[in-house]
């Protein structure tokens, strides 16, 4: 690594605001620039620090996953942000003016593609996505036709990176994109059909919390091995 990049270990890293933008209704993108060039692997995540006036029990700090990929040279948090239940971090977020500054360190982080000829199977709920627009994106800038089998949950309607991802299948044949939206849900049964049906196929589910740790404990009960299994959950999400 350079010299003039930034590691792991670094804490005082400075990130300056540089756009913020809707996704959906309901999930706001804040893209960041680093005062210094910062390498990551597409699906790690960030350590970001936000003192704010009342901040709530949840305090100032939070993980994020880098959603934007290598190849985009920026830093970009993509979260859902609701007036119900909502945090004091994502409003003091949300309030940010283009040039504001936050702290961050990393890159941290495993959830990352280091096979890129295996077949892959993306289980994604909700903001849970966010690795794998990075994954994908980067893949399709380095000229890699990942063969990806993405089963993406969402509420009804409006869904994150949805014409973005259909861009990226539309260039790559060996990407298939299935939607799964309510009232339906992604279940373990699902995902092992795909499992069945995939030569040397590895899993990777992002998504809240809840329903990470539930579908992997009910794929190891179906016979999956844990081996293939690989996760990335988002605390403070009960569901999709």
């Amino acid at each position: 690594m350079q010299s003039n990049l930034y590691n792991s270990n670094d804490l005082n890293m400075k990130l300056r605001l540089i756009e913020k933008h809707n996704i959906t209704s309901d999930v706001v993108s804040f893209v960041f620039e680093p005062e210094e060039p910062v390498s990551w692997q597409a699906g790690q995540y960030f350590h970001y620090l936000l003192p704010h006036d009342k901040e709530d029990e949840r305090g100032h700090e939070r993980w994020f996953t880098n959603s934007a990929a290598p190849s985009e040279k920026h830093i970009m948090i993509t979260t859902r942000i609701t007036s119900e239940k909502g945090s004091s971090f994502k409003q003091a977020l949300l309030n940010l003016e283009p040039g504001s500054e936050v702290e961050a360190d990393g890159p941290k982080g495993s959830f990352v593609v280091d096979d890129p000829v295996r077949n892959y199977i993306f289980v994604a709920g909700g903001i849970g996505v966010t690795p794998f627009r990075s994954i994908l994106v980067e893949a399709s800038d380095q000229n890699q036709q990942l063969k990806v089998d993405l089963l993406y949950g969402n509420r009804a309607g409006e869904i994150p990176f949805k014409e973005e991802l259909e861009n990226l299948a539309s260039k790559n044949p060996s990407l298939k994109i299935e939607y799964i939206t309510d009232p339906q849900r992604i279940d373990a049964e699902l995902i092992k059909e795909r499992v069945d049906t995939t030569e040397n196929p590895l899993v990777y589910i992002s998504g809240p919390k809840p329903m990470v740790i539930d579908l992997a404990e009910k794929l190891k009960s179906l016979g999956v091995s844990e081996d293939i299994i690989k996760t990335d959950n988002f605390p403070g999400y009960e569901n999709y």
